[in-house]
């Protein structure tokens, strides 16, 4: 009698346990594939912190603004006055905002740029 409950039991856990393992198997992959495919997005859209990042377009964002001026700045405090005429200029900063720290790395004079009044 005991024997016949042990196999009555083992029969009704093994059944859903079966059936669980068999839909985890078809249901895995899809998961990890969407996973990885959300993984891949979110890097192509958004910089790794410490990366260099290009902000073309980005004249009027508060934040670039600021990097600008602290760029101008910095470059005046190291080099002796150009004179009044206006010229545009790259610069790249090194940024932690996290330290609260910002370095002028360079400052150069943009690549094909031309002095406006």
């Amino acid at each position: 009698m005991e024997m016949r409950r042990y196999h009555r039991v083992l029969r009704s856990v093994a059944a859903p346990a079966l059936l669980l393992l068999l839909l985890l198997t078809l249901v895995l992959p899809f998961i990890q594939t969407q996973m990885q495919s959300a993984r891949e997005k979110a890097a192509d859209e958004l910089p790794l912190d410490g990366g260099i990042v290009d902000t073309p377009g980005a004249e009027n964002d508060l934040r670039i603004v600021d990097l600008a001026r602290f760029a101008v700045s910095e470059h005046k405090n190291r080099t002796v006055n150009e004179g009044g005429a206006k010229k545009m200029y790259e610069a790249k900063v090194w940024e932690q905002p996290w330290m609260d720290f910002k370095k002028l790395m360079e400052f150069r004079p943009a690549e094909g740029a031309s002095a406006s009044a």
